[in-house]
């Protein structure tokens, strides 16, 4: 026998096409194997310079009025909808938001009273425009 036979081939005695067979099956899981070892490999390094990443970026925080100026908004648990509009508005600071009016906020795409209330409540301030945080309905 050749190493080039397949268990497929015709011609081939029982005894060859079982013991072709084996050597098949033996080298896909070979194969499976190391592509399995090479999958976790890379998915553990992805994980750790993530990791790394992260600690480097620092955690991210709840919206308090306590936060610092200088606490960049990607680092904050904003509502997608609210991160997207100050990431639209190039605001990259919570001391950035907290100078904004109310009605430039109410500008932005997709930006409504809701958000601005929701925004302005979480962060610890007043209205300038007399917007009043949406009341929740009793159940």
């Amino acid at each position: 026998m050749s190493g080039k036979e397949k268990s497929t081939d015709p011609g081939l005695s029982a005894a060859e096409r079982k013991e072709l067979r084996d050597r098949e099956a033996q080298e896909a899981i070979a194969e499976h194997e190391d592509a399995q070892k090479a999958f976790h490999e890379n998915r553990e390094r992805l994980r750790g310079e993530r990791l790394a990443r992260e600690a480097a970026e620092g955690p991210m925080v709840a919206p308090t009025p306590e936060l610092p100026d200088d606490t960049p908004i990607e680092r904050v648990l904003f509502s997608t909808r609210i991160q997207n509009a100050l990431r639209a508005a190039d605001l990259k600071t919570i001391g950035e938001v907290r100078e904004v009016s109310d009605e430039t906020l109410i500008s932005l795409p997709d930006f409504g009273k809701g958000s601005l209330s929701d925004l302005r409540e979480k962060l610890g301030l007043p209205s300038t425009d007399g917007v009043r945080p949406v009341s929740k309905k009793p159940a």
